[in-house]
């Protein structure tokens, strides 16, 4: 998929849609919306776009966060969901 952006063709590999992917399920999870979903639908687009066009440095999303984060139950879940699949 490409798009121009700036001057400059921004292409998105198979990594980043499984990413978005998981960024949407979890989203669908923890907000208790169906993914085939109109408003899933919209949240995707979103993401998608934003993670296309406005994110500056992708590489920061996957490798995880920079610094340890707060204990959370809520927080745990979504990162060994995200880190399973």
């Amino acid at each position: 998929m490409l798009r121009e952006n700036n001057s400059t063709n921004v292409a998105l590999g198979s990594d980043d849609l499984e990413l978005l992917e998981r960024f949407l399920e979890a989203w669908c999870e923890e907000n208790g919306v169906d993914k085939t979903s109109p408003k899933a639908q919209n949240i995707a687009s979103s993401l998608f776009d934003w993670y296309q066009f406005d994110l500056a440095d992708r590489t920061n999303l996957k490798s995880g966060p920079p610094t340890p984060l707060p204990e959370s139950k809520e927080l745990d879940s979504l990162l060994k969901r995200l880190k399973a699949a």
